[in-house]
């Protein structure tokens, strides 16, 4: 029952809010793409705050970001990145 979306944070053009995000942005842009998909996020009438979670690079920091799980290091083994997921509420 959800409307999945997939597009690029930085040009998307939405009519609406959006209770939930999930991401993987691109690491090489990831404070822009964490930014823009904030300004997407609203309750849109539901009782629990609008959620974002999102796969980042471990140094990745932001002052509103819970750390949900830091990913073992091979994870993304070719990519070389070590990586957490993080979890923001509004």
């Amino acid at each position: 029952g959800f409307r999945v979306v997939h597009d690029n944070f930085l040009t998307f053009r939405p009519t609406t809010k959006y209770a939930a995000i999930v991401m993987n942005p691109p690491f090489r842009d990831v404070r822009k793409h964490i930014e823009a998909s904030l300004s997407l996020l609203g309750r849109g009438g539901h009782m629990e705050p609008a959620t974002l979670v999102a796969l980042v690079p471990v140094t990745f920091e932001h002052p509103e970001a819970e750390q949900l799980e830091t990913l073992p290091p091979d994870t993304f083994s070719t990519a070389r990145v070590h990586t957490k997921i993080i979890r923001i509420r509004r």
